[in-house]
């Protein structure tokens, strides 16, 4: 490697570090807006009704607001990729405004138990970042459809075995499966009019991410089907299987 392609992959991991510590420093403004949720409109003390009013009240504008922003910015994203342009911009927005509106959603249905689920799920967002950044992205791949398992897993213990919530956490570990299948198709390239763009490297473990979401898919069904007891179990089962793929990969670094 010459000096200029040194310069140049330094430039690249230093992109790459600036946009993973850009959602660090997202994810640190939510946890701080999240603490405001919980003080003033979880744990209100009578003087602060009004106050509580007005927050559920933003709460609800956010959920709507953020979703339909978010889809509207998704689209938005798609159009450029057609025509061949950046799409860095309404993919953020798209995802920023899904985390509002999936905050404000959670805090609604779940209250106090979805505010303190808030405060882990919310830096998980920014360690995933830094995956997709800064480590392997195929780990990222495997690491969502846990993660997705694990959320599942959460609103079955704490909602409802068959709840919208549910079954949105099913559908999205399919799409981590069929995205993965698609990048194997493809070579782990994503063709962007005449140019290429590489997702996933030449020689990614395909099959440890479809396991991923298999065991995902599987948990998920169990707790379904056996009721909220088994799903606090089993989100034990689900973190230690994380932990062991973040070993996997650490050791596959090395």
């Amino acid at each position: 490697m010459d000096k200029n392609q040194r310069e140049a992959r330094r430039r690249q991991e230093d992109r790459a570090l600036n946009r993973g510590l850009m959602w660090v420093g997202g994810a640190i403004v939510l946890e701080f807006l999240l603490l405001l949720v919980n003080r003033y409109y979880i744990h209100f003390k009578t003087s602060e009704i009004d106050l509580a009013i007005a927050l559920r009240t933003v709460l609800q504008v956010l959920r709507i607001a953020g979703a339909v922003a978010g889809i509207a910015a998704l689209v938005w994203a798609v159009l450029r990729f057609r025509k061949s342009e950046k799409t860095g911009l309404p993919l953020v927005l798209a995802l920023a405004c899904g985390a509002l509106a999936v905050c404000a959603h959670i805090t609604m249905a779940f209250q106090d138990s979805g505010v303190r689920m808030l405060f882990l799920m919310v830096p998980a967002w920014a360690g995933l970042a830094l995956i997709y950044y800064l480590y392997q992205r195929e780990f990222f791949l495997g690491a969502v459809a846990s993660g997705l398992s694990i959320l599942g897993l959460w609103f079955v213990r704490y909602g409802s075995r068959f709840s919208l919530e549910t079954v949105l956490t099913l559908v999205g570990v399919l799409v981590v499966a069929a995205a993965a299948l698609w990048l194997k198709k493809n070579n782990g390239v994503l063709k962007q009019g005449e140019s290429e763009i590489r997702i996933l490297s030449k020689n990614t473990s395909y099959p440890l991410i479809l396991a991923s979401c298999l065991v995902g898919l599987l948990v998920q069904l169990a707790a379904m089907a056996l009721g909220a007891n088994l799903a606090y179990y089993l989100m034990f089962a689900m973190v230690a299987w994380l932990f062991a793929l973040l070993v996997y990969y650490t050791v596959k670094l090395m």
